[in-house]
């Protein structure tokens, strides 16, 4: 479960750094990309990434922690940069045809995919186009202030004495990537990039084979007298993630007891009895899912419960399930990443280093995507009716 892919990402993130994969991305990046377009790029590069893998933790645990390095490297303020990377990955998280919570929201709802997916676009759309907008205008405006081309050009210097940068080092990214999209499991995708950059540290950049199997269990660690050097590559390792792990079995548990013991029920039953149009069904369904987000920290509870007990009154009021399926998603998938004790907020604090409180302000995707959301269920635009 969720508990192994935050081992698997651990493990694969020191693999990484100790292979060169992640220092090559950062000097391609820090090459390339110029700091009016880094946000900008960082949100659509992420966006591609998770439509691809269909996978919010994939994408953070490969191109997020490379972009958030390149952000540094960029003195771009590190909260705004994971902004952008959440929203970017949970994107695909939502609008994937592979993500598993596009499926499973689809499912509960007996909704076709496509129709699912092409549903969203109303709401994730034009969540997406403000975000480059907002992205842009930060990125240009804070540009020319922040920007050290001196510093830039002694990151890349260091970086390319301490690792072999090349094709090579890029190889482990590339077979999780190709494992991913053959739709092989995140664990055995992120593991077998883990094995390929072992191989990598030891045959290619020299790593000695008891210093991997180290860095793989307590993280990647060099000596640097450059700062912003030391922050880049010491990181990763399983041991980094217990402490995630501890946190994300407890919050499990407790969602286990309130689910068990049923006190969930009356409350939905008791809320549902006053609605009495479309208009309030959806807006209802809005607020349930949001409340099982705010109460139990995995979005699949929110999923089951809200698209089970809502189906029969949408059709009661000759709503299209994909309404019901969207609202799930809008709320669900894209606002439980702004709420610290949700897991995929955790493993996000786990990867990037930035609190959830930091980086929810500017993940903007995540924001506007559930405010669109709630405006369209009080509006009624494009809201698809059976009796139409």
């Amino acid at each position: 479960g969720p508990a192994a892919i935050i081992m698997a990402v651990g493990v694969m993130m020191g693999a990484f750094m100790a292979a060169g994969t992640v220092p090559t991305v950062l000097v391609a990046g820090l090459q390339v990309i110029t700091p009016g377009l880094f946000l900008v790029t960082t949100f659509i590069l992420c966006c591609v990434m998770s439509m691809i893998m269909g996978t919010s933790w994939g994408t953070i645990g490969t191109i997020g922690i490379a972009m958030s390095g390149v952000g540094l490297g960029l003195g771009m303020n590190p909260a705004i940069t994971a902004g952008a990377i959440v929203g970017g990955a949970w994107f695909g998280d939502k609008m994937s045809p592979m993500s598993d919570s596009t499926n499973l929201c689809a499912a509960v709802t007996k909704t076709k995919l496509m129709d699912h997916v092409r549903y969203m676009l109303w709401t994730t759309g034009p969540a997406a186009v403000i975000s480059i907008v907002l992205y842009g205008i930060i990125g240009f405006s804070s540009s020319a202030n922040a920007f050290d081309s001196t510093q830039v050009a002694e990151i890349i210097g260091s970086l390319q004495g301490l690792f072999k940068i090349d094709f090579v080092a890029v190889i482990p990214l590339i077979v999780v990537i190709v494992m991913i999209i053959m739709r092989k499991s995140t664990i055995v995708s992120l593991l077998s990039g883990a094995v390929t950059a072992a191989v990598v540290a030891v045959l290619y950049q020299g790593v000695s084979l008891t210093d991997i199997g180290s860095v793989m269990y307590g993280g990647y660690s060099v000596e640097s007298d450059n700062a912003v050097i030391a922050s880049l590559l010491n990181r990763g390792g399983m041991s980094s993630m217990l402490s995630l792990i501890a946190t994300f079995v407890g919050a499990l548990g407790l969602g286990g007891i309130l689910n068990g013991t049923g006190l969930l029920k009356p409350l939905f039953d008791a809320l549902t009895k006053g609605v009495k149009s479309a208009k309030g069904v959806m807006v209802m369904a809005w607020f349930l899912t949001l409340i099982c987000i705010l109460v139990i920290s995995t979005n699949n509870f929110a999923f089951v419960m809200v698209g089970t007990l809502f189906a029969p009154i949408f059709e009661k009021y000759n709503l299209e399930s994909q309404n019901l399926s969207r609202i799930l998603e809008d709320v669900g998938t894209t606002g439980s990443v702004l709420i610290p004790w949700n897991v995929g907020a955790m493993f996000v604090v786990g990867v990037l280093g930035v609190p959830t409180v930091q980086y929810a302000p500017y993940a903007y995707l995540n924001i506007f995507t559930p405010i669109i959301s709630l405006a369209i269920a009080f509006t009624g635009f494009k809201v698809l009716r059976t009796d139409q």
